[in-house]
């Protein structure tokens, strides 16, 4: 077991010094087939895990922060076009997809693949402390997800979602809320 925890220090060691990331090392793991492509600046909190073959991409002068404590799950892609903010305590299921624009495709002369991307003015993402994105969720566009939310398995989330909110569906909607005074979760009608 113990070579098995060296080898995933050295691999997250080369990692983080390779794609120049800011984070506190010995504290982050950094799976096998992680892509990184850092234009911009990624940085990291304490205790970060970024589970095997996800990507994380960043444009010049970009930022994409991922607070301590935080879990991406396999396959997923991360992209800061303007920028990602991943608060502290996130856990993202297998397969999550985050990014801040999305592909021009207004041209009907051209294929989208040479219209480029397309982000609103001032696009950005932030991802509430506490939240959870189950499998296959993707964000994207302008969008806040507040604290302690949870996003079911397969949503499309396009539109913020307030502080303690489950939101589920294609797009996403509020179906639940958490109620301080009843001290539970009360379905949204």
């Amino acid at each position: 077991m113990m070579i098995v925890d060296l080898v995933k220090r050295l691999i997250t060691f080369v990692k983080i010094k390779s794609n120049h990331l800011s984070c506190v090392l010995g504290a982050s793991y950094i799976g096998l087939d992680v892509k990184i492509v850092n234009r911009g600046q990624i940085v990291f909190g304490e205790n970060v895990i970024i589970r095997p073959s996800t990507g994380l991409y960043t444009n010049p002068g970009i930022m994409l922060s991922i607070g301590s404590n935080t879990e991406i799950g396999n396959h997923s892609t991360i992209a800061a076009h303007h920028k990602v903010i991943i608060e502290n305590g996130v856990l993202t299921g297998p397969h999550v997809f985050i990014a801040d624009y999305n592909h021009e495709y207004r041209d009907v002369d051209k294929p989208v693949w040479e219209q480029g991307e397309f982000a609103q003015e001032n696009s950005h993402i932030i991802i509430g402390e506490g939240s959870w994105l189950g499998t296959n969720v993707v964000v994207v566009g302008k969008v806040r997800i507040g604290k302690h939310c949870v996003i079911g398995a397969n949503s499309v989330v396009t539109k913020d979602i307030p502080d303690y909110s489950v939101a589920a569906g294609i797009p996403a909607k509020v179906i639940k809320r958490y109620d301080f005074e009843k001290e539970e979760w009360v379905r949204v009608k």
